[in-house]
């Protein structure tokens, strides 16, 4: 006896289905479609296959609810009528273009795809060099279409592995001798051996010969030199102002230095991450900058390996003599936080961006008091920044040799806040803290009390537009702990508009013009967050590797948090109390009137004993780290993002340091960008 497959009924009959029922077979993938009781076909359980559509737009047609195939089959209402009238149009072409979707509009049409696959073998035989651009304009001769060749550029990939006969995962990166995807090379290529020279993770260099008889056009319309009179156009050659800074750090890396200075290079010349460096001409970073490597997954591999923390440190100590910073005290310290938005089990902590608590990396940057950033560390949320202050900056002070009996003074947003840091701060002999206060009452001001009054200039935009801040200040212990300073400062700025704020410090004998000096400057740190941002990609993620916390045990302090069952509890508590509350003043207003109310409270104040009874069961206290570890969360791998990071503040520092000549020049901000960029 034949075997009937296992049928699962999804589509039933009711007033506006009266004759139709649909079956679906889950092992075989078939849909079932019965006229009654008899069989009237089967079609692919697959949205994409056409004959599932025409059933869509038949049923459609038929006036089968459209909330019932939205829900069973998955489609928009407006899709299955788009089909069925497409189906009872007449239009043939109308009907193909609906089915197809959003292939229909698709410039690699299955027309063009069969012609490219026709003529690939002929054109790739005449050349290896511009085969994918000659495809492209014959393709616009015979179909009037103009292709990109990046929209090609799988399938041509596909075609020269069939044509050769293997499949060769670096062949696409020497494809960018065809200018596709790398800046095309100016000088007209020998016609003899050409060599390309590319380097193994292990610094071996290996060469590759190809022998090309065609000679590639200047497709950017640049001028032709003759070489006899030993003139050459050259990409790129700005970078030669900062040669020197190459050198010093080739020599600090050592070993990989080389393509340490071309990613310095290739970050000043506006490429943030390895894979914009595609846009580079790298033939004339070559002939400037000596070895280079030119494919991503290669430098890719090399990051890997260069990203130690002996590199790192090397690049710190060199970014700190470069800005002077060992002979400075006075330091900004912030947090900036990127917003991860990738899929991994990341810690979630407060991201100012979009206001909102979300996935987040936390890289904590200390400027000097010129604005001048000289160190990142990258964190997660696992400790805020309270916690992992006086870490980082110790790590700081070990990094950059600081003598431990020299003080620090940090200037600091109000995150830091917090009666138990201030202890701590009172405490450390050799540091101190420059902070707002929080919740400052208003209205304390005695104008008999104050203790001085001074003006700060401040240059906009143009340097002959200075605008004029007024200070004034009351120099006092702070009430909430006497071993603490609290300023409380008027500024007054240039329009007239006078605010009231507090200002805190550990440091007792500073002079308070300093102090209030340092505070209120802190914008240009906050500015330079931006400027890192827009102009060096410091939000790079660069690496999308991943630690888990469990690797991660041994190196963290354990620390108790409340259990998450323990606080659903009191969040049911809490809605409970409310309900009992508000019942509890309505039958205050009118004892005795309303017999549901009274039942309604005594139930309440029974869950109520119900969910204490509940508390006092539940674990209240759990380990958080333990609790990281079995919810499988893991903590981004930064160590390649620090390495690329502190080219990035090297990059800036000495981008600025160039700088500075011109703004005695150019008096605008703009027309200096204009400058320095043309």
């Amino acid at each position: 006896m034949d075997q009937f497959p296992p049928l699962q009924q999804i589509l039933g009959t009711d007033k506006k289905n009266p004759v139709f029922t649909i079956y679906r077979d889950a092992k075989e993938q078939i849909l079932h479609v019965y006229y009654g009781g008899k069989l009237l076909e089967k079609v692919p359980d697959d949205k994409r296959h056409p004959e599932f559509k025409l059933l869509l737009a038949r049923l459609s047609n038929s006036g089968v609810k459209a909330t019932v195939l939205e829900r069973v089959f998955g489609v928009d209402h407006k899709t299955m009528k788009r089909w069925g009238s497409a189906l009872t149009s007449g239009d043939p072409e109308l009907l193909m273009r609906v089915l197809a979707g959003r292939e229909a509009n698709r410039k690699l049409s299955f027309e063009i795809r069969s012609y490219i696959e026709m003529r690939f073998p002929i054109i790739y035989q005449e050349t290896r060099y511009e085969y994918s651009k000659r495809m492209r304009e014959e393709i616009e001769r015979v179909f009037g279409k103009r292709i990109s060749g990046e929209t090609i550029r799988p399938l041509l990939k596909v075609l020269k592995e069939k044509q050769r006969g293997r499949v060769d995962s670096i062949e696409p990166e020497l494809e960018a001798k065809n200018g596709e995807n790398h800046c095309d090379c100016l000088e007209p290529k020998d016609t003899k051996e050409t060599e390309i020279e590319e380097v193994l993770p292990d610094n071996r260099p290996i060469g590759r010969s190809e022998t090309n008889d065609v000679v590639v056009e200047n497709r950017k319309g640049l001028p032709d030199f003759c070489e006899e009179q030993g003139i050459r156009f050259c990409h790129h050659l700005g970078i030669l102002i900062f040669s020197s800074m190459f050198l010093q750090i080739e020599a600090i890396v050592g070993e990989g230095g080389w393509v340490t200075k071309q990613w310095l290079a290739a970050i000043l010349l506006g490429a943030v991450n390895i894979e914009q460096s595609k846009l580079l001409d790298f033939d004339d970073l070559r002939f400037l900058l000596g070895q280079v490597l030119r494919f991503p997954h290669r430098q890719r591999l090399e990051l890997e390996r260069l990203a130690m923390p002996e590199t790192v440190e090397g690049l710190i100590q060199f970014n700190a003599k470069e800005v002077n910073a060992f002979s400075v005290s006075d330091f900004y310290y912030d947090p900036h936080t990127k917003r991860y938005t990738g899929m991994q089990k990341v810690l979630k902590g407060w991201c100012p961006g979009v206001r909102l608590a979300d996935k987040a990396l936390h890289m904590d940057f200390i400027h000097t008091s010129e604005g001048c950033p000289i160190y990142i560390e990258h964190t997660d949320n696992y400790e805020d920044l309270r916690q992992r202050f006086m870490k980082t900056v110790n790590q700081f002070r070990d990094v950059l040799g600081i003598e431990k009996q020299r003080t620090i003074t940090f200037t600091i947003d109000r995150g830091i806040y917090g009666y138990d840091f201030f202890e701590g701060i009172i405490l450390s002999e050799f540091y101190h803290v420059i902070t707002w206060e929080k919740g400052y009452e208003l209205g304390t001001w005695k104008n008999d009390e104050v203790k001085g009054t001074f003006i700060l200039e401040r240059s906009r935009n143009r340097a002959d537009d200075v605008q004029k801040y007024t200070f004034e200040y009351m120099d006092q212990s702070w009430g909430k702990n006497v071993d603490m300073r609290e300023l409380k400062v008027r500024a007054t700025n240039p329009e007239g508009r006078t605010i009231e704020v507090g200002v805190l410090t550990d440091d007792k004998d500073r002079n308070a013009q300093e102090v209030i000096s340092l505070i209120f400057c802190r914008w240009i740190q906050e500015n330079d967050f931006k400027y890192l941002d827009k102009h060096f990609g410091i939000n790079e993620i660069t690496s999308y590797a991943t630690t888990p916390y469990k690797r991660l045990k041994d190196n963290l302090e354990d620390r108790q948090m409340k259990s998450g069952a323990y606080k659903a509890l009191g969040e049911e508590q809490r809605q409970v109390r409310k309900d009992l509350g508000r019942l509890l003043f309505q039958e205050h207003q009118n004892p005795g009137r309303n017999p549901k109310r009274t039942k309604k409270i005594h139930t309440l104040e029974q869950c109520l004993q119900d969910i204490k009874g509940k508390m006092k069961r539940t674990e209240k206290e759990i380990s958080r780290l333990q609790y990281l570890i079995d919810q499988q969360y893991v903590r981004l791998d930064t160590r390649n993002k620090t390495l690329m990071d502190m080219l990035k503040l090297i990059a800036r520092n000495a981008f600025y340091k160039k700088l500075e000549p011109f703004k005695l020049k150019f008096l605008a901000q703009s027309s200096l960008d204009t400058a320095i960029t043309c």
